[in-house]
């Protein structure tokens, strides 16, 4: 549904208008009645319709007030007015169309028409581009980007077999690569442990996809063969652990 708002001081007018839209109008529903510039300025930036019927001529000023006063505005504008002479004025902001009053039932249709091809374009475009940031923002959550002395290194963060302690260092160990970065384990463990990842003793970090066998839960072995001890003290929280996944 299309949410709508009309922005008119003639009570008469802005009842007429909105049962043209109802009665006519079945994706568009009247979500709010406004009838003066100073509540107009309030209420849009919290309602934030996709169009505003705006009346040029109101209580306390007219629809330019509004528009100035509006740092940005999302919505389509219809303006609707008695008076043809503020139509060069009307142009410089974002339009939709322009209805004289008394509104014409096939005009309003026919505006209509123009604003919803206007509207589904810019949805799509808006659609495209939230997904592309989406897939953009999975992308950055999948990843890890590791920087060294001379080199840096965009790891898919499922690549990542383990993690070892080196002082204030961290070396990473994938099947291609062992990195050594000057950050210590515990911040690499707040970044990873959301990824499967737990810290099985002081110095070691690991990707519980890449378990292979626990040995009497003193110890672990991985994929790739390497033996990792287990801090005594951390052997209930292993076997919490692995019993989740």
């Amino acid at each position: 549904m299309i949410k709508a708002v009309i922005v008119e001081d003639e009570f008469n007018a802005m009842n007429s208008l909105e049962k043209l839209i109802k009665y006519t109008q079945k994706e568009i529903s009247v979500v709010a009645k406004i009838d003066n510039v100073s509540e107009a300025i309030e209420q849009l930036p919290v309602i934030k319709p996709s169009l505003v019927f705006l009346d040029i001529e109101l209580l306390g000023g007219s629809a330019f007030d509004i528009l100035d006063a509006i740092d940005t505005t999302d919505f389509k504008i219809v303006f609707t007015t008695a008076y043809d002479e503020f139509a060069i004025k009307a142009i410089k902001f974002d339009t939709v169309d322009y209805l004289l009053k008394p509104i014409d039932a096939d005009e309003l249709s026919e505006c209509l028409k123009r604003f919803r091809e206007v509207y589904n374009k810019e949805k799509k475009y808006k659609e495209a581009v939230e997904k592309i940031s989406e897939i953009d923002r999975k992308q950055q959550q999948s990843t890890l980007l590791l920087k060294t002395t001379d080199q840096q290194f965009l790891l898919k963060i499922d690549d990542i077999i383990r993690c070892q302690s080196d002082g204030s260092y961290t070396i990473f160990y994938t099947d291609e690569h062992k990195i050594m970065c000057s950050r210590n384990l515990k911040y690499y463990e707040g970044l990873l442990s959301a990824h499967a990842f737990i810290r099985v003793h002081q110095s070691h970090l690991i990707n519980s996809r890449y378990i292979e066998s626990v040995s009497n839960s003193s110890s672990l072995r991985l994929k790739d063969g390497t033996e990792i001890p287990i801090a005594t003290r951390k052997r209930a929280l292993l076997k919490q652990f692995l019993a989740e996944q």
